[in-house]
């Protein structure tokens, strides 16, 4: 219960500051890469990505730093480059997932975005991770968002990772207005790369680093 309060307070606290960056609630250029993955940051690491679009309309390069500020909350800050806009994502995890049973996990978040207006949402998911055999994994998020303060209009959302033998990911997001689709390569524990096309229409590239 803790939890689930402090993530509430947390989610409506930072929704006061508002930057814009045109997209779906939970798109992945203004969160970053793998943040709809429904896995947070472990307390105390970093990440730092950079995205390129190079043939999309309004935004070309966005990166983005990501930290796992407890065990159960992280927080992003990034960059959209062409628009100038700074960009910012909070999630919380009050509801841990039993990868042992079929308890789902739920994540509470709020991201920059611009539709209709808006230019911050607030969403939940319910995540669960699934074992497919000893060398392929699957993560699935369903969700709803909604945007702030236009609270009459609601977003599905969901996401599906499937990673394979720890180095190979496919994954594909809706974000509540587009679909996104990728594939990653992770060599080390300590970067990876990918490829998606955002809104199935722009070839993107990231890189991610993580400490």
């Amino acid at each position: 219960m803790f939890k689930i309060i402090v993530s509430l307070l947390f989610i409506f606290l930072f929704t006061g500051i508002t930057f814009a960056q045109e997209c779906g609630p939970s798109c992945p250029v203004c969160s970053g890469p793998g943040v709809n993955s429904g896995v947070l940051l472990s307390q105390r690491s970093v990440t730092i990505s950079a995205l390129s679009i190079p043939t999309a309309d309004e935004e070309t390069t966005v990166l983005n730093s990501r930290f796992g500020i407890l065990s159960w909350l992280d927080a992003g800050i990034g960059y959209a480059a062409r628009t100038e806009k700074v960009i910012w994502s909070v999630r919380t995890q009050p509801v841990l997932e039993q990868k042992d049973s079929w308890k789902p996990g739920i994540i509470l978040g709020t991201g920059s975005v611009q539709t209709g207006g808006s230019d911050q949402s607030i969403y939940a998911q319910v995540i669960k991770s699934l074992k497919i055999s000893g060398n392929i994994d699957l993560r699935l998020s369903v969700g709803a968002a909604t945007l702030v303060p236009d609270f009459d209009e609601t977003y599905g959302q969901a996401g599906i990772t499937t990673s394979f033998y720890e180095k190979f990911a496919l994954f594909a997001n809706y974000d509540g207005i587009s679909y996104h689709e990728g594939l990653s390569w992770i060599p080390s524990d300590w970067i990876s790369l990918s490829f998606l096309m955002v809104e199935t229409e722009f070839p993107a590239f990231s890189i991610v680093l993580k400490r």
